[in-house]
């Protein structure tokens, strides 16, 4: 090649390059997914903190409580950059930082003028659930009734009722939701709250007829799904803990308010009310047990950090359980865990003493991590679901383990107990469900909530 064609080869090369440097940027199919992965949650129709909405034109264009959210062509003066960058950027709240690349395309597109081309209006995609599986699907959550004779199961998208005596399928309930998180009976056995959603779309609980299924309504209270909790003791309403570090107040009665509390850092894995009804315990994935006022919808106090995840918490009343990823199983009393800081010694020689060595009150070490917990009604007993393959029960009164229900489908992710504390219902994520007699310590029959080819 001569040097006359081998520069006409270079100029086009170079004038390519300019060209797809200069390329204008889509908002629509560069920057939208950014937005749509990391923001769209907790700016958006329905939950627009600090009044910004990302999920349309008109809100990207005025801003929030702080301002704009970004100056036409100027990059480093618009507070989108500034909030995503730096060595710890304040946005996305509560998760990782954006890749640089992100960042840079973030950049690039404010550079180039912020222009909106158009903003995807979002349609959450319809549940479709089979009538038969091609593999079984992970049973996430199960509940007994008071009287030990029904059971309701949470599978990927439906709840199934299961005749606990017989041990047969009742009735198969699709939900609506992506992912069903936590099933429970209300006290007097005459509602079910299911709790879920579709993730980064909407998390809500809906309430269906504990005898015929019917749905009595649906309450979509979040940008996310939902994850474990359950009825108030008066079953007026039920509590379930969210992402953003957020516990779920909500009423069954649709036309009062839901209520929310945003005290953990962290996604809130499991909330367990007092039997007064007064105070909540919530576990979460910032390694913390808190506990807090329903009545205030206020933080009382942390009474836990582990090294580990939490991922489900229960109570008598007098103690606060908790159990995650550490294998431990710990206890807390109340009165000494939200009482005042003791000191040792006087005036300038006293030193605080370790509260948490006051309230601890340490079960037996677990083999595995704790992955779900159950109390019977009458509060005297706790169940724990762990990875190992047995669900071992405990008196509250004196820690001591009753008994371990041996060949369990493991792991274990949900269990249940009715009111006397007779029968525990579990399930796993191989898809089985487990129905077990606790007084003679004994399987009684396993099942499957659906059918699989």
């Amino acid at each position: 090649m001569n040097q006359n064609i081998l520069l006409k080869v270079l100029v086009a090369w170079g004038i390519a390059a300019g060209s797809a440097v200069a390329e204008p940027m889509s908002f629509e199919r560069e920057v939208w997914p950014i937005f749509r992965r990391h923001c769209v949650a907790c700016h958006a129709e329905g939950k627009a903190k600090g009044g910004l909405r990302m999920d349309t034109a008109d809100g990207l264009t005025k801003g929030g409580e702080t301002g704009a959210l970004f100056v036409s062509g100027k990059p480093d003066e618009s507070l989108l950059i500034s909030q995503v960058s730096g060595e710890k950027p304040e946005m996305p709240e509560k998760e990782p930082p954006l890749s640089a690349q992100k960042v840079k395309i973030l950049r690039e597109w404010i550079a180039q003028g912020a222009k909106i081309d158009k903003v995807p209006k979002m349609v959450v995609p319809a549940v479709k659930v089979p009538e038969v599986y091609a593999t079984a699907p992970a049973v996430t959550a199960v509940a007994l009734s008071p009287d030990g004779k029904r059971g309701v199961v949470g599978c990927r998208s439906e709840v199934v009722m299961v005749d606990v005596d017989e041990g047969k399928v009742m009735k198969r309930i699709p939900t609506g939701m992506d992912l069903v998180n936590d099933v429970a009976f209300s006290p007097d056995g005459g509602l079910i709250a299911v709790s879920g959603g579709y993730p980064q779309q909407w998390g809500g609980v809906l309430f269906l007829d504990a005898a015929s299924g019917a749905e009595r309504g649906l309450r979509k209270v979040a940008a996310d799904t939902l994850f474990r909790g359950e009825f108030s003791p008066d079953g007026s309403e039920v509590a379930f803990g969210g992402p953003g570090g957020v516990v779920h107040v909500i009423p069954v009665d649709s036309a009062k308010p839901v209520r929310a509390m945003e005290i953990h850092s962290d996604w809130v894995m499991d909330v367990a009310y007092t039997p007064d009804g007064k105070r909540l315990v919530s576990g979460s994935r910032d390694k913390t047990t808190k506990v807090s006022s329903v009545e205030e919808m206020a933080l009382l106090r942390s009474v836990d950090e582990s090294n580990e995840m939490i991922y489900a918490v229960a109570t008598d009343g007098d103690t606060g359980v908790s159990g995650g990823s550490a294998k431990v199983l710990a206890g807390y009393d109340y009165k000494l865990a939200l009482a005042g800081v003791e000191v040792t010694g006087s005036g300038n020689g006293a030193t605080p003493v370790n509260k948490k060595a006051q309230y601890l009150r340490a079960f037996e070490g677990q083999t595995e991590a704790v992955m779900t917990l159950a109390t019977s009604g009458n509060r005297k007993l706790l169940v724990v679901g762990t990875r190992a393959s047995d669900i071992r029960v405990y008196r509250f009164a004196d820690r001591g383990r009753l008994v371990v229900l041996p060949k369990a489908e493991a792991p274990v992710l949900g269990v249940a107990m009715d009111e006397a504390g007779s029968r525990v219902l579990s399930g796993s994520k191989s898809g089985k469900v487990q129905i077990w007699d606790v007084k003679e310590g004994k399987l009684l029959r396993t099942l499957d909530p659906v059918p699989v080819r």
